[in-house]
């Protein structure tokens, strides 16, 4: 918007307060849209820079600043285990040809060890059971690939492990697997869990 002296006094009646980000006194707004214009393979640096830097960068406002710029970027996520540590380690790949490195994305500390089915569905990737110090889970865990953020949805109920799993029209089912109990099939609830901008 173009603005001539005269109309540099707004009318304090009509102003609204702006967000002012503390570590740089610049609007969020205007924060928010430098940060959307950085490729999120350099987001792991970013976050280093102060904790309003890594707050915002897991917002769901930066996703849609950088739909809106049309920055958005596919990215592949790995979850990887690196002997000799067993736990699972999640990365992105980018898919852009000069920019092709694993970047570290923050690791779930409660995941389980091995044998748990992922399916990806929507903006993120569930993980279903698996085994847990030896034993069948019956936990989900969703990771929101926009922000890379964890959360701990509902159980399945039904502990289980070395399971398949699939989306069949908007619905994740989990078949087979090793159970306490003989369970061949089961729909997990998404929850009304819908990526929307």
């Amino acid at each position: 918007m173009m603005m001539s002296r005269c109309d540099a006094e707004e009318d304090p009646s009509q102003t609204k307060k702006r967000k002012q980000s503390p570590s740089s006194g610049l609007p969020e707004e205007m924060v928010l849209s430098c940060l959307a214009r950085v490729s999120r393979s350099e987001h792991a640096s970013l976050s280093l820079v102060s904790k309003r830097h890594r707050s915002l960068l897991t917002t769901p406002e930066l996703y849609k600043f950088r739909t809106l710029l049309g920055c958005t970027e596919n990215l592949i996520h790995l979850c990887l285990r690196i002997p000799p540590d067993p736990n699972p380690h999640w990365f992105t790949l980018s898919l852009k040809p000069l920019d092709r490195r694993l970047v570290p994305v923050r690791s779930y500390f409660y995941q389980p060890l091995d044998a748990a089915p992922m399916v990806a569905h929507g903006c993120g990737i569930y993980v279903m059971g698996g085994r847990i110090g030896g034993r069948a889970s019956s936990s989900v865990m969703f990771l929101d690939c926009r922000s890379h953020t964890w959360s701990t949805l509902p159980s399945m109920g039904v502990p289980r492990y070395s399971a398949a799993s699939g989306v069949v029209d908007g619905k994740i089912y989990i078949l087979g697997g090793w159970a306490d109990i003989q369970l061949w099939s089961q729909h997990v609830d998404l929850l009304g869990r819908a990526c929307s901008l």
